[in-house]
């Protein structure tokens, strides 16, 4: 937005570390110790997309082929293993990035659809706020709208197009309403005017963390912008 390369370096630099955590397989170790040997080859789930999602973003700025070629390696790696049966927000994510750089890729649109529709009904029925939802519909719509613009919808015939959208209306009222500190809510609180506008947890003692409180305002935000602002 600002077209400030000052972290550029720090960019590179952080681009040039991620094949120290790539085994000859193409699967990713999720924990280097300082010295590179490996710490824990599994952590979660999520690092494989906010990998994926990152340096899709790092190319946006550079164009570098090495970037971009990497991003392929790992996308691949990704397919060929079917990681759309993990349903995670972060993969969501890096398929539109991706879709920006390669924007023919079937198989990049199929992996980020089965991503979200086999996990539609447990997004309906989850009575917990779990923002993360979301934000993975929240993508899943935008991708959704980017396969049709490709002439790829063939793709999408197995799909309820109709119903992933209400669940993502639903989503985004279901957070308001049992999640964010209204001040009916916030009010029987020690000190409410702190937590009027944030966010919790009330599944855990209505935790509120800074993590939380992110993923609450970017899925309610990219559900405003891409609902309301575009139409």
């Amino acid at each position: 937005m600002t077209k400030d390369d000052t972290f550029m370096p720090v960019l590179m630099k952080a681009f040039k570390g991620v094949p120290f955590f790539r085994q000859s397989s193409g699967k990713l170790i999720h924990v280097l110790n300082p010295d590179l040997t490996v710490k824990a080859a599994y952590r979660i789930i999520y690092y494989e997309g906010e990998v994926a999602f990152a340096l899709s973003r790092l190319y946006e700025l550079t164009h570098d082929q090495a970037v971009m070629d990497l991003v392929k390696q790992i996308l691949d790696y990704m397919v060929a293993n079917d990681y759309g049966k993990y349903h995670d927000h972060w993969i969501s994510y890096a398929i539109n990035e991706a879709l920006l750089v390669f924007p023919d890729n079937r198989e990049y649109m199929k992996l980020g659809l089965k991503n979200v529709f086999i996990h539609l009904k447990f997004i309906e029925e989850r009575d917990t706020t779990y923002p993360t939802l979301l934000e993975l519909v929240d993508a899943a719509v935008k991708m959704t709208d980017m396969i049709k613009r490709s002439g790829n919808e063939d793709l999408m015939a197995p799909y309820d197009l109709v119903r992933l959208r209400q669940v993502l209306r639903y989503r985004a009222l279901y957070e308001i309403t049992t999640g964010s500190f209204l001040p009916e809510i916030a009010m029987y609180l020690y000190n409410p005017q702190k937590f009027i506008g944030g966010f919790y947890a009330r599944h855990d003692s209505f935790r509120t963390r800074i993590d939380d409180c992110e993923h609450f305002l970017s899925g309610l935000i990219n559900y405003y912008n891409y609902t309301y602002r575009q139409a």
